[in-house]
């Protein structure tokens, strides 16, 4: 491997490039000067391992649980972080699988524990599109709402007490609010008229 070019990307951080199109890694300058770095310099494998096994490694196992510390993330995003960090393919698969070994980096539980909160306020299809978003497959999104309680017409009998406890003093204008607030968030509308119609909301002047 050949070091094309070595440029700065921080007041102390050095990008090391091995082609034209993508930096491969990031070291701090003493590291580069540590490990003797040049452009031009042909970076055997075995030099490459030892940055890759003493710093490259340790240092994305480290971001990793700091990405996880600030709030839950699917492997999808944190993976996307680490890249964004110029962290290295094998650094990365590194510190996947150890913050998997942890257990702090889970998909089934970060799809279940989302999908039990998110459904409290949104249709299971729009969770459902953010959990794609996330990176989440298909498959563990199925597994992650079998076990939810209710349906969607509690949901969203639910969402309409909490905003009007007294659903039959709703006037008509504010019953069009309530539809186009139910309809944003995903629901059907078939859905929230029987909703709105069982709680005695007036329907009269919602249009189709």
């Amino acid at each position: 491997m050949m070091i094309v070019k070595l440029t700065s990307c921080s007041k102390s951080r050095v990008k090391v490039w091995l082609d034209e199109e993508k930096p491969a890694f990031v070291l701090y300058e003493k590291e580069i000067k540590q490990y003797g770095l040049k452009e031009g310099q042909d970076l055997s494998d075995l030099l490459y391992a030892e940055i890759l096994e003493n710093v490259l490694i340790k240092r994305a196992r480290n971001r990793a649980l700091y990405l996880l510390a600030d709030y839950g993330r699917t492997e999808w995003q944190l993976r996307k972080k680490l890249q964004e960090g110029f962290y290295p393919e094998e650094a990365i698969n590194a510190a996947v699988d150890y913050v998997k070994e942890k257990h702090y980096l889970d998909d089934t539980y970060y799809a279940e524990n989302f999908a039990e909160n998110r459904t409290k306020r949104k249709s299971r299809k729009m969770v459902e599109q953010e959990l794609i978003r996330r990176g989440i497959d298909r498959e563990t999104i199925t597994a992650a709402f079998e076990n939810l309680e209710g349906d969607e017409k509690d949901t969203i009998r639910s969402l309409i007490l909490k905003k009007y406890p007294d659903p039959e003093a709703v006037e008509p204008k504010d019953a069009q609010k309530l539809m186009r607030s139910l309809l944003s968030k995903g629901f059907r509308m078939d859905d929230c008229r029987a909703v709105m119609d069982e709680t005695g909301i007036s329907l009269y002047c919602i249009r189709e």
